[in-house]
């Protein structure tokens, strides 16, 4: 492991010379993978596939979706200092670190992710970064607990929840409605609830409706597009969250005209 971290740091730094002190990339094995970027420490669990990696672009990318997390989220809503922040479908952590820094120490980030490589990244990105301001826990939110499936996708982003037997690329996790989570760990009134679930908003949703009573602001992300790529009906989910957060109470922002294909699906409600 010695050695592939040393390789991996080498290459990085070769083809980065430019890259300033803050910027300096240093791979380590902790449980996980991962890169120490100045201050921070990112997950990255399929480091060792990835050694011939466009690394300047893997760079400039992170950097950018630093960025790009508050746009993304933050388009209505405004984080202040206090707030507690509620993210469904946290995946491997780099909204969550945004989030955090947002709210700052006055305010909390309860963050859920269901699948297993994505929650230790999680979970480790947080431990990590000393976010003492977070509070993790590995399970899918929807109407009704059980067991189901998270299937694992090349790209990780797309790793999905559903019900059935189990695959070769599936893992099996807890799922439970998000109202009685909340009731378990304590959350009281929500500044902002983010939703990013990869389709599963119509099992979610239903099981959050005494919480979003409770929320102010919430952005949801529908995958609509994964549909018109050819994935499965179940991915069209646009018109149903916009009716399900009307009739919970909350006045309703798109991007209709955003360039970005997903952006579009982001809904933004504020109550009213």
């Amino acid at each position: 492991m010695e050695s592939i971290a040393q390789e991996a740091t080498a290459r990085a730094r070769a083809a980065l010379p430019g890259m300033g002190p803050e910027m300096t990339l240093t791979a380590f094995f902790d449980e996980l993978w991962g890169w120490q970027m100045g201050a921070y420490r990112i997950p990255d669990p399929e480091l060792p596939q990835k050694m011939d990696r466009d690394w300047s672009k893997w760079a400039a990318t992170v950097a950018k979706y630093r960025r790009d997390v508050s746009d993304y989220w933050f388009h209505v809503y405004k984080p202040k200092a206090g707030d507690v922040i509620v993210d469904i479908g946290a995946g491997r952590g780099e909204d969550v670190l945004v989030f955090s820094e947002a709210v700052g120490p006055e305010g909390h980030v309860w963050a859920l992710e269901p699948h297993p490589v994505s929650f230790l990244a999680l979970r480790k990105l947080c431990e990590w970064n000393k976010l003492r301001n977070v509070t993790v826990r590995q399970v899918a939110c929807v109407e009704q607990a059980g067991a189901l499936q998270i299937e694992t996708m090349p790209v990780w982003e797309s790793n999905f929840v559903r019900s059935g037997p189990p695959t070769a690329t599936s893992a099996t996790v807890e799922g439970r409605p998000f109202d009685a989570l909340s009731r378990e760990m304590g959350i009281g009134p929500i500044s902002f609830l983010k939703m990013n679930i990869e389709g599963a908003e119509r099992q979610a949703l239903p099981g959050c409706r005494e919480a979003l009573g409770r929320t102010a602001s919430v952005c949801v992300a529908a995958h609509d597009f994964r549909a018109d790529r050819g994935e499965g009906e179940t991915f069209r989910t646009l018109d149903f969250v916009k009716s399900f957060l009307r009739e919970a109470g909350f006045a309703l922002t798109t991007r209709d005209e955003d360039k970005r294909y997903y952006v579009p699906y982001h809904v933004h409600g504020v109550r009213s």
